[in-house]
């Protein structure tokens, strides 16, 4: 069984661990494939060979990229410059992107979170196990057929503080009361024939409003990004990853009510799904946008709104240079169906993402995921 150190140097996505940037103001971002008018291969550290890998791909300290002779790629790095790619021979993404910094784990759902899998009741999805920024977000939840409103009630520790009663899944909150920076609110849903969103299986999933401090910190860094030259997929990927990824400065946790440990698994999930959701609605889908959009939905434990995409991505994943792309979202459903105890699948699922591994000559996880079929009842 590999340590979970060496799983840090393997890197793994999607519940395992990822390569990103952390500076000491806490802005945290991969390198990316942000333009390329041709072929372009790339060879992971784990990798035996070179494989064609699409615009978006994520970009790792080890990796060396390959642009066939002729063609032009340019690379957004770290630290948010674009740097072109000579074509024609490898290059080693330590000479492109000079700032490599922190590595740090993607985690799965956090213990108390994983539900969202009854299609009959009206589970929260936003604001769920997050921090938010404003006072006024939109509170989502599962449609559930043949319900006439709704009754929605956003609570404190101390009892119900705003009553609603509509007929849509979602709706805004007015901004009043306010939200105390630190507290963490629940929402809970119900609908006109009884079914709760109280039957959901997760128990943690309440949302923290950010001190105006940290808010403005983060704006910082959202508009540096938003300010970018780059395509709107590029970009989209950039700030979903930013915020669902960003965790408070742990100097900053006295000012919260939750424990360091829990603090820790908080990020601005529902912020980078609404980043994603907006750019699939506005045409710009594909398959790493579905694959990110899964992710985070895991991420905050609901795991038929992660499966749902993680599909997606497979179907969407049906060229060569999004073979590395289809492996994630197998892996990724892999997960979902485990933590579910849905053994059956899950080893359905490990078995496809072993094969993606394989073909992309990883052997490395290769053998983890073997290790991870065999360790299922």
């Amino acid at each position: 069984m590999l340590t979970k150190t060496q799983l840090i140097l393997l890197g793994l996505s999607t519940g395992m661990l990822t390569l990103f940037l952390e500076s000491a103001k806490g802005i945290a971002l991969p390198a990316r494939i942000e333009s390329t008018t041709g072929i372009v291969k790339l060879k992971r550290q784990n990798w035996t060979e070179f494989k064609p890998v699409s615009i978006n791909t994520e970009l790792n300290k080890g990796d060396q990229i390959f642009p066939l002779q002729g063609v032009r790629v340019t690379v957004l790095c770290p630290d948010l410059q674009q740097r072109p790619v000579s074509s024609g021979v490898p290059s080693g993404l330590k000479t492109i992107c000079p700032i490599w910094e922190a590595l740090k784990a993607k985690n799965p759902p956090p213990p108390g979170s994983l539900g969202g899998t009854n299609a009959l009741i009206p589970y929260l999805i936003s604001p769920r196990h997050t921090l938010i920024l404003t006072d006024t977000p939109i509170l989502r939840w599962n449609e559930v057929s043949q319900t006439r409103y709704y009754t929605i009630k956003v609570m404190d520790s101390q009892g119900i503080i705003w009553k609603k009663q509509v007929s849509q899944t979602q709706i805004s909150y007015p901004g009043t009361p306010v939200f105390q920076p630190g507290i963490p609110y629940s929402v809970t849903i119900k609908t006109d024939g009884g079914q709760s969103s109280e039957q959901d299986k997760a128990s943690k999933i309440e949302f923290i409003r950010l001190h105006s401090s940290e808010v403005a910190t983060i704006q910082d860094e959202v508009n540096k990004i938003e300010q970018l030259n780059i395509n709107k997929q590029t970009k989209a990927l950039i700030l979903a990853y930013f915020y669902g990824t960003y965790t408070l400065p742990t100097s900053t946790f006295n000012n919260y009510v939750l424990s360091s440990q829990s603090l820790a698994t908080y990020h601005l999930t529902s912020e980078a799904i609404t980043i994603l959701e907006t750019t699939i609605k506005q045409g710009q889908n594909s398959a790493i946008i579905e694959r990110n959009l899964a992710d985070l939905y895991w991420q905050i434990g609901l795991a038929n709104l992660a499966t749902n995409h993680y599909l997606k991505a497979i179907e969407l994943a049906q060229i060569p240079e999004q073979l590395e792309e289809k492996t994630l979202a197998q892996f990724g459903l892999g997960e979902v169906y485990a933590a579910l105890g849905d053994n059956n699948q899950a080893k359905i699922w490990y078995s496809k993402a072993r094969e993606g591994y394989l073909t992309l000559g990883d052997s490395a996880r290769a053998n983890f995921v073997i290790q991870l079929i065999e360790s299922l009842p």
